[in-house]
């Protein structure tokens, strides 16, 4: 009987403390093995992206659930976004809008974005935030050059808001943020998503990279210079605004040996893959607990971060997610006047790990999501 009563009290005791532990450690409301990722800027493209990756198992998932998150004074027009989803039966996508005005003086602490950046965290496996226009220097104590242009005040001042919130940062050192309660949550920022993390934590950018960086004042010089310093497809398509099916850009990246990377994605240090880059501004100082695990191949430029503490999380100057990048059937033209018969994926998959370290980000992210 004595021990009859031991065991009662001891998996009373073990019933208590899992509870204890799911309080502490909340998780999405998932059905059976759905997964729920929120993505930012839910663009028609965008859309399209996780559509074809998850339909190519490129995402390798089973069921995924997608919340596409904005706000709702952004000059976007979401609408096409709702309209795509309707007419192709996507039911998997849902939108979730944030609402409300929050002043430059109060991003990085308690706002009125707060509940509701809570309510996305609460409610999903794991976060992309995406691509996008510069942010204002402002944010990060710096005047505007003439170069910057701030096209999306209020996308960028709630999204920095909301990584913030996720993973706190230097700008309000006594704020405990959202991941201290789920550590392995998943957090992917792309290109200007790798930018925003880094300033939500405290950092600062390069505001361009042609002149800042190389000295170069003119698109000429800086197609001069060769591939590796061609960081935008922006300075071929502006000498050439005429030309159609002109590809990406695509330069190399080296591999710190400590990093995600070469640590959890199992790649060597020693290879240099090729990505898709589109950007003119790049990571200056480093915000709080975060760390380099690429650059360019002349170093001068940081290609990729993770974060010291939350190890799910990874911010990446450069593009896998365009569905483009894995079309067999798709061609461009690889320089002006000449004929369309350069495709993005032969590209990536002659020049070994390229389209490997593509997927294996998206076998990781896909990893992390599921718990």
């Amino acid at each position: 009987m004595k021990r009859f009563q031991s065991i009662f009290v001891f998996a009373f005791i073990l019933a208590i403390v899992s509870i204890q532990a799911a309080a502490l450690h909340p998780v999405a409301n998932n059905t059976d093995d759905e997964v729920v990722i929120a993505m930012c800027r839910p663009t028609v493209s965008q859309v399209k992206n996780i559509e074809h990756l998850y339909e190519k198992d490129i995402i390798p998932l089973q069921r995924i659930k997608l919340i596409g998150v904005y706000h709702e004074d952004e000059k976007t027009d979401y609408q096409p976004s709702y309209a795509y989803v309707k007419e192709n039966k996507l039911t998997w996508v849902t939108f979730k809008v944030i609402k409300g005005y929050v002043k430059l003086a109060a991003l990085f602490k308690t706002n009125r974005w707060t509940g509701q950046f809570k309510e996305v965290f609460e409610n999903s496996d794991g976060i992309i935030f995406t691509g996008g226009a510069d942010i204002p220097p402002s944010v990060y104590g710096e005047e505007s050059r003439l170069s910057t242009e701030v096209t999306t005040p209020t996308r960028t001042y709630y999204e920095l808001s909301f990584l913030f919130h996720l993973l706190g940062g230097s700008g309000n050192p006594g704020f405990v943020p959202f991941l201290e309660s789920r550590e392995n949550y998943p957090v992917l920022g792309i290109c200007l998503g790798c930018q925003t993390m880094n300033v939500a934590c405290g950092g600062s950018l390069i505001q361009d990279i042609p002149s800042q960086v190389y000295g170069f004042t003119t698109r000429e010089q800086v197609l001069k210079a060769g591939r590796e310093k061609i960081h935008s497809s922006r300075y071929i398509k502006g000498l050439y605004p005429l030309e159609k099916d002109l590809p990406p850009a695509f330069h190399r990246v080296r591999l710190k040996k400590n990093g995600l990377f070469v640590k959890q994605l199992k790649m060597k240090k020693k290879e240099t893959p090729f990505i898709l880059t589109s950007h003119h501004q790049a990571l200056k100082k480093l915000g709080k607990n975060l760390n380099v695990i690429a650059t360019s191949m002349d170093g001068k430029l940081i290609e990729a971060i993770e974060h010291k503490k939350y190890k799910n999380v990874l911010g990446i100057q450069f593009h896998p997610e365009p569905y483009i990048l894995y079309l067999k059937g798709r061609y461009y033209k690889k320089s002006p006047g000449e004929l369309l018969n350069f495709n993005l994926r032969y590209f990536l998959k002659s020049n070994p790990p390229s389209m490997i370290f593509h997927k294996k980000i998206w076998q990781w992210f896909s990893k992390c999501l599921i718990r």
